[in-house]
């Protein structure tokens, strides 16, 4: 029900939690008590962001991509904070229809390890990517839910036609995690703290070109 024609950005990358970031290059163990947040933009989410802005903006879709820290100082109130900040795009580009918010996951095992969620692509190690879906089961106002989950149903089945172990399951939740912005909007978790940066801008970045290529279609 959105429409991806005319002039305007219309996608919109936030980071709610900008610091998460992941473990070093070619580490064989992921510790618990090691830091998996990052000030430095070249280290954490900024840096999957801005990989996917350029498939985007390579394919010709018009994107913004913020760079806010909206969990740091404080972590509490991150989804506050990044609302407040898509509510401000959407007011001076009202075109945007998509509001992409990329995290990394984070599972840690009984005995303190870090989970990495990984494929391989081209031989390569690849982080694996899983949509989430926001809705009305908390209590919060969300009455187009099912929008973003068929948006969410959609993107998922393209990306998995190239790259069928590169996504994991859609997680559809109670939660609404500011899905109510636009039809469009939903977090998109880049692998996991076990994993490292390249993995992760591998995943996020053949990820972005399928879904650039199916919102090409819509334009």
């Amino acid at each position: 029900k959105f429409n991806m024609q005319g002039d305007g950005p219309k996608i919109l990358i936030v980071h709610t939690h900008a610091t998460e970031s992941y473990s070093p290059e070619g580490a064989n163990t992921y510790s618990a008590d090691k830091s998996d947040r990052s000030l430095d933009p070249s280290k954490n989410m900024l840096a999957v962001g801005e990989a996917v802005k350029k498939v985007f903006d390579d394919a010709g879709i018009e994107t913004i991509h913020d760079k806010t820290l909206h969990d740091h100082p404080n972590f509490n109130g991150s989804y506050a904070n990044s609302l407040k900040t898509v509510e401000k795009y959407k007011a001076k580009y009202p075109s945007i229809q998509v509001v992409l918010d990329l995290h990394r996951d984070a599972f840690v095992y009984e005995n303190g390890s870090k989970a990495k969620f990984v494929t391989k692509t081209d031989g390569e190690d690849t982080a694996q990517l899983m949509i989430v879906v926001g809705t009305n089961g908390g209590g919060l106002d969300h009455p187009d839910w099912r929008e973003n989950m068929k948006l969410a149903l959609k993107l998922q089945s393209k990306i998995s036609e190239k790259y069928p172990s590169l996504m994991r399951g859609v997680n559809l939740r109670q939660e609404r995690f500011n899905g109510h912005t636009t039809l469009g909007s939903m977090i998109i978790e880049v692998g996991s703290s076990g994993n490292t940066l390249s993995e992760a801008i591998r995943g996020a970045t053949l990820a972005a070109q399928e879904i650039a290529e199916f919102f090409k279609q819509m334009m």
